[in-house]
Parts: structure tokens; C-alpha cells; sequence
């Protein structure tokens, strides 16, 4: 962590008065090995301060750093609290990026197909992404100048050009296996279950959403549509 928590500034200041290195400490806390002791004292600084061996080694930290057990006890309670507050804080974060998502999604919906499949991770995660995504394979859009009741109808009508037919007559999608029904998502709280044939199964209460693959390059992540631009592939829908 680049942030300092008041159980690390204890042992680093401690150490520093002391005139001892992280390893130094580490076999004060009982660790023979050189590498496992500086370990250790990294883990109580850094990474794990509360893990099961850790936990063994912060009963042995008083002694080892030569201070009373209520002061040892304190930073400890002083970084418990602050890592409470660094994980309620990045829970905070991840639910405003969800709703930000939400919102945009909810922004650019249109009524559009989903074409449900035998698996909804693509078998090829990384060739998929290269060649489009998912959405490329497994949505089909509308001609929204039509009225909802023709959507049911337009799916099923447009199921051959987003499918390729089997020896045994079934429909599949590559990547995603065999083709098992429809999704008609009307708008972002109702959508119709069909079977191929359009026949009706169950009414929903929300549209399905279709996850998708996100590549990453130099420690961006970037969709499989713009990857697919920038490499210059061709979005081929029949495929």
C-alpha cells in the first residue's frame, strides 16, 4: 500500500531508533530464515498485518520492538479501523462506477434481441475479444421505425444471419456453442423470453444484460469493438 498505516509508521519509526533492519526485527519475532524474517515484518508493514501468521507475530511485536503491549495494541487497533475504512471506501467507489454505468447503459438503451446460448463465457475469451466481443454475435438490433409488436417476429426472421446452421440442424454461435432461446429486451424493465421460434416463455421484470469481454494493453482496458478497430478487423456479423 502506498498509504502508511500507524502499525507500520510504529515498526518503521521503532526500527529506526533502534537501529534495526526489517530482518533484524523479523528474528527478533522468532524467524530464522533471513529472507522469511524480513518477510514477515514487510507482511505487518504492508500486505497482510492481519493474517493468521501475522496475527502470531504481533504477539511477539513488544517484545521485539522493546515497547509495552498496550502501545503495540493501539497501532493495531488504529490500522484495523483504518482498513475498515480503506475497504468501505473503495466499496463506495465501485458502487458510484457502477451507477455511473448503469446510467449510461440505461441512456443508450435500445429494444434489442439477445440470443441466449449454451455458454455465456465465450469458450476462446481472448480470440472472442480480438474478433468483436460478444455483443457482436449475440445481440441483434431493431429497426425501431416498427412497432414492439414486430420484435418478436424481427429476432426470429434475423436468427439465421447471426447463427450458423448445424449438421443436425441446430443453430450455434461461435464461441458461445448451441443457440438455446431469445431475450426480446422491450425496455431496461421488461423483456420476453422466447424460444426460436418466438414463442413466448416468461415475462421479466428487467432486460438481460449481456456481460462482455475487456481486453487489456499497456494496463488499459479496452472493448472488443474498439480493439477490433484499431487492429482493423472487420465486423463481420454473420459469424
Amino acid at each position: 500500500m502506498t498509504r502508511k498505516t500507524p502499525l507500520a509508521k510504529l515498526i518503521e519509526g521503532r526500527s529506526m531508533v533502534l537501529d534495526l533492519s526489517r530482518e533484524d526485527i523479523g528474528q527478533r519475532l522468532g524467524y530464522r530464515n533471513p529472507a522469511k524474517a524480513a518477510g514477515r515484518v514487510y507482511a505487518l508493514c504492508d500486505h497482510h498485518p492481519f493474517s493468521k501468521k501475522s496475527r502470531h507475530a504481533l504477539q511477539r511485536l513488544p517484545a521485539a520492538l522493546g515497547l509495552s503491549v498496550t502501545t503495540v495494541e493501539q497501532a493495531v487497533s488504529a490500522t484495523e479501523k483504518l482498513f475498515a475504512a480503506w475497504t468501505k471506501e473503495a466499496e463506495d467507489q465501485s458502487r458510484r462506477t457502477q451507477e455511473a454505468k448503469d446510467a449510461e447503459w440505461r441512456a443508450s438503451f435500445r429494444p434489442h434481441c439477445v440470443i441466449q446460448t449454451e455458454h455465456t463465457v465465450p469458450t476462446q475469451i481472448t480470440i472472442c475479444g480480438l474478433t468483436g466481443g460478444a455483443t457482436i454475435r449475440l445481440v441483434i438490433p431493431f429497426d425501431l421505425s416498427r412497432p414492439p409488436v414486430t420484435f418478436v417476429q424481427q429476432a426470429v426472421g434475423n436468427l439465421p444471419f447471426k447463427t450458423n446452421l448445424r449438421p443436425d440442424g441446430r443453430r450455434c454461435v461461435m464461441f458461445f456453442g448451441e443457440v438455446i432461446g431469445l431475450i426480446i429486451n422491450y425496455t431496461p424493465e421488461s423483456a420476453l423470453r422466447c424460444l426460436l421460434d418466438g414463442t413466448p416463455l416468461e415475462v421479466l421484470d428487467k432486460a438481460y444484460r449481456l456481460g462482455d469481454v475487456r481486453l487489456s494493453f499497456g494496463g488499459r482496458s479496452h472493448s472488443p469493438a474498439s480493439v477490433s478497430q484499431l487492429l482493423g478487423f472487420r465486423r463481420d456479423e454473420s459469424t
